[in-house]
């Protein structure tokens, strides 16, 4: 009778517990995709294939091969034909074509400074990928879900409708963690894009990237943007002292993330960009307050966190109160949980789906934290409960530039 208790309970601990769900594995991806928009209203249907490529560093570049326009509004005034990041000088450039022949945009600063490109990649849905995972990891029924196999590798075929009826269905290689169809279907347009990576012959993991058609002279003739929204800083000790606050640091980070950026900028009223806003009044004035970004990497996959301070939190602490239960009804798979451990203990944060990834949103009229990317919903309220004063454990230091 023992030894059938014992196998009793191996059977409901062990043999029932589903595997673990793949932790995404690509530091480096290129390949060939294809990408179609058609307007549902008939004003045109715009069609190309093209490259891509990007590695851990945070490098990307991207070249459209051939393209198709159908414009009843007229012909674009200038398409990308080709895009190039270097994360360690955060600058992208652009090549567009006109009729007149090839411009060049360089853009500076712009957040999150990792490949930041205008072309496609499967990079653009890594937030859809990481919705995808939390799903299977919480069995989470408001997505529908269903393994498959493309050839020899394991995928995840998701499907789930966005508020406004924006319904978005994709295809996630287990293994990579990339997403190798999309389709968004709006009452406005249909967007579909397939990517064919390379996976026998990723990239260098050192690659740099550049734009071959781009001479001296017209790289000097170049219109430059400098994308002042975040304000880099060296390290989070430094963001705090800018920002006049104590920083809440992340202590219980998955293995193998690394800050790879930091950066202040004004609180604004971020709480209604994160939370929305329904019908029920105005929204408070905006805090020029400093809020800071923490930008997390793993191979090619991020999330950030967003934290706003005391003056910030306490304007906007009455509207929060109000408007979480408009936000609860506007939400993909809105769910709560109250917080055990770390600085916001005792504390409700509220879990939700955004095309971003998994997001959270915490607030206890002292700090408010906002976090989202490629974490799943288990992965948020872990590190939402290890968020301690900067020093009082852990550790959240910029990694080495790379």
């Amino acid at each position: 009778m023992a030894l059938g208790i014992i196998v009793a309970l191996a059977y409901v601990f062990f043999l029932r517990t589903p595997p673990p769900v793949p932790v995404p594995n690509a530091t480096a991806a290129q390949g060939t995709y294809r990408w179609k928009s058609q307007d549902t209203n008939g004003a045109g249907t715009s069609a190309e294939n093209g490259a891509f490529s990007a590695v851990a560093t945070g490098n990307a570049g991207g070249r459209v091969g051939t393209r198709t326009t159908s414009n009843l509004l007229g012909r674009p005034q200038g398409q990308v034909d080709a895009s190039a990041y270097d994360a360690g000088r955060r600058r992208e450039l652009t090549e567009t074509r006109s009729p007149s022949g090839f411009n060049y945009d360089i853009t500076v600063g712009a957040w999150p400074p990792v490949w930041q490109v205008a072309t496609h990649s499967p990079l653009d849905y890594q937030g859809l990928a990481a919705v995808v995972r939390s799903v299977v990891e919480d069995n989470d029924h408001k997505v529908g879900i269903k393994p498959l196999k493309d050839g020899e590798r394991k995928v995840w075929r998701a499907a789930m409708t966005f508020p406004g009826d924006d319904l978005v269905e994709l295809v996630v290689d287990q293994q990579s963690g990339l997403v190798t169809w999309y389709s968004e279907d709006t009452p406005s347009a249909l967007v579909t894009f397939t990517a064919a990576p390379a996976w026998a012959d990723p990239p260098p993991a050192n690659e740099t990237y550049s734009l071959a058609k781009g001479s001296k002279s017209d790289l000097a003739h170049a219109r430059i943007t400098k994308d002042t929204t975040y304000a880099p800083a060296p390290t989070p000790a430094a963001a705090a002292l800018r920002a006049g606050y104590p920083l809440l640091e992340p202590t219980l980070v998955p293995d193998g993330f690394v800050v790879r950026a930091v950066a202040t900028r004004k609180s604004g009223s971020r709480q209604v960009d994160w939370l929305g806003f329904g019908s029920g009044g105005r929204p408070p004035t905006t805090s020029s307050e400093l809020g800071i970004a923490l930008l997390y990497t793993r191979g090619l996959t991020w999330f950030a966190v967003d934290e706003l301070g005391p003056q910030a939190t306490h304007a906007f602490d009455g509207f929060v109160r109000d408007q979480i239960g408009t936000t609860a009804a506007t939400k993909l798979s809105f769910d709560s949980e109250v917080l055990q451990y770390g600085w916001f203990t005792g504390s409700t944060a509220y879990t939700w789906y955004e095309k971003s990834g998994p997001t959270l949103f915490v607030s206890d009229g002292r700090r408010t934290v906002y976090v989202t990317g490629a974490l799943t919903r288990q992965e948020l309220i872990t590190l939402a409960e290890g968020l301690k004063p900067l020093g009082s454990g852990g550790s959240a230091s910029p990694s080495p530039s790379p």
